[in-house]
């Protein structure tokens, strides 16, 4: 079993409490929060009504999907092979863990926007944590730009700023810890969704230090993204997934949108892949083409028609046509989301070829667990053994989730409260308060909260 963690919460805060009374706030914050009304019941009584009618024509629609389902779902079920998660481990593993976390929300004030982001990482040797007493092992940081730039530009940029900060402690509990393995929250290349929308933002007269324009920031991710992967003991533990392959590999099969089931595959497998097994993206698609390829058929199934490519005269034809159509279009994605603009078009070309091929080229496998929930998603660093990695995950697996103890305590240790960036701004505004340089008037013409009945 795991020793859990005795994290000294007080460090995070500028207050000194005594232990005694913080064990007894955090006591009465528990029972408030247990005698807190549910959402349901702060609603006016009419409206109360109307979401519990609608509550039961949502159960009622599910059962309907759920019961037609079932046949279809037995059928692939034949078609997929599952194999088994070793069970023994010749020894005990030193793992890292290492996560990021973002504030969900900004605090959005009249002159600022205001964001905070962190990092950690977590060692462990056999069940024994050994990282407790690292003052390194966590990192944060902040995002403060001016509020009337584009809101989704500033999410992605806080959230690049983030996974740069994840890559750089996953890098650092490498070289100090030189573990056997190290556990990474979220896929390798997950960030590069959207980067588009901030590749030519001026960075520098945002005011965030160290970066000219957003490219540059793509760049140090994909830098240090790349160095995790080449170190060859990097896993990505992915929990939120939407790929679409084994639909995608269905409807490559005979090109009927009627044969697909709409889930994507975590749905399905949560369904059929029995515990202590996993499946593996090559079983069923082989090696030429990957599972992002397969999920982008039905991304894109209405231009093949549109095409007349699913309507060769082999079906084998049509499929090798299809998944051609789809890597160019992923190409496309590609160049838009992180090749400079100002290149010279073969150097661009062959720059998104290279960043498909190292994205597609990871490795995935599917992994029941626990009986209890769904399967998770393992994305292959480099000159990774399978079989260690199975066979430690199914060992040390938090059975309530599904998911790696590691994972699950970085996570609950990092994660940022919805609440951290108002609180930061308020902490910034008192600063500014008990300056003599500059008047309360002042202080409140830029800190003061967007809209006065709900302050962020």
């Amino acid at each position: 079993m795991f020793n859990p963690p005795k994290h000294d919460y007080r460090k995070f805060s500028s207050t000194k409490f005594n232990r005694e009374d913080d064990v007894d706030r955090l006591r009465r914050l528990e029972i408030f929060e247990e005698m807190k009304p549910s959402a349901f019941s702060r609603l006016p009584p009419r409206l109360q009504v109307d979401f519990f009618e609608y509550a039961e024509e949502a159960a009622r629609r599910t059962i309907r999907e759920v019961i037609s389902e079932r046949d279809r779902l037995s059928k692939i079920k034949d078609l997929l092979k599952f194999r088994d998660i070793p069970e023994i481990l010749d020894r005990d593993l030193r793992v890292g863990a290492v996560d990021g976390s973002s504030s969900p929300t900004f605090s959005d004030r009249l002159g600022y926007r205001i964001g905070v982001y962190t990092a950690c990482y977590m060692v462990f040797d056999g069940p024994n944590i050994i990282s407790d007493k690292d003052d390194e092992n966590m990192e944060g940081g902040y995002l403060m730009v001016n509020q009337v730039g584009n809101i989704l530009q500033t999410r992605k940029i806080l959230s690049l700023l983030m996974t740069i900060k994840e890559r750089e402690m996953a890098l650092k509990c490498l070289k100090k810890y030189d573990v056997d393995l190290l556990l990474v929250d979220g896929s390798f290349y997950g960030f590069r969704t959207r980067c588009s929308e901030i590749k030519n933002v001026n960075l520098e007269k945002m005011g965030i230090e160290g970066y000219k324009t957003g490219l540059d920031l793509i760049n140090r991710a994909l830098v240090l993204t790349r160095e995790l992967i080449r170190v060859g003991k990097a896993v990505g533990v992915i929990k939120r997934l939407r790929t679409s392959a084994i639909d995608g590999w269905l409807l490559s099969n005979r090109w009927n949108i009627d044969d697909i089931l709409h889930r994507n595959d975590r749905s399905i497998l949560r369904t059929l892949l029995p515990p202590g097994r996993y499946f593996d993206y090559r079983d069923l698609l082989g090696e030429e083409w990957s599972y992002l390829h397969y999920s982008n058929l039905i991304t894109w199934y209405d231009e093949l028609r549109e095409r007349n490519i699913v309507s060769r005269d082999s079906l084998e034809e049509s499929r090798l046509e299809a998944l051609r159509y789809v890597h160019k279009k992923l190409e496309t994605q590609i160049r838009t989301d992180l090749c400079p603009t100002n290149v010279d078009e073969k150097v661009s070309r062959e720059m998104c070829k290279r960043l498909l091929n190292e994205i597609t080229s990871r490795i995935r496998i599917h992994a029941r667990l626990s009986p209890y929930a769904a399967p998770i998603c393992l994305e292959l660093g480099e000159e990774i053994d399978l079989d260690t990695v199975l066979a430690y995950t199914l060992k040390i697996v938090n059975k309530a989730t599904g998911i790696p103890f590691p994972i699950d305590l970085v996570d609950e240790v990092i994660s940022v409260d919805k609440e951290l960036a108002k609180e930061f701004a308020e902490e910034v505004e008192a600063r500014l308060l008990l300056d003599s340089r500059i008047s309360s008037e002042e202080v409140e013409a830029r800190l003061e909260p967007l809209n006065p009945q709900k302050e962020d």
